[in-house]
């Protein structure tokens, strides 16, 4: 279970650099795939799960707009 968990935060590690560098979806979940780390993390792979992660980041980052705002 411990693996999988670890799987699960290297996706939003990597998600999370994407938007950072302003990287688009469709951006990410290509880099995701082409990456070193997918060979090691097949949730890499998954692009339901990157989008998932993606929007979820994306909503936080709107929700800290709002208060500073």
């Amino acid at each position: 279970m411990g693996q999988v968990k670890q799987a699960i935060i290297e996706v939003e590690d990597f998600v999370a650099g994407c938007l950072q560098q302003g990287r688009t979806l469709n951006q990410t979940i290509r880099d995701a795939r082409e990456s070193a780390a997918a060979k090691l993390n097949p949730y890499l792979d998954d692009a339901d799960l990157i989008e998932d992660e993606y929007y979820q980041f994306r909503g936080q980052e709107w929700d800290r707009y709002l208060l500073t705002h």
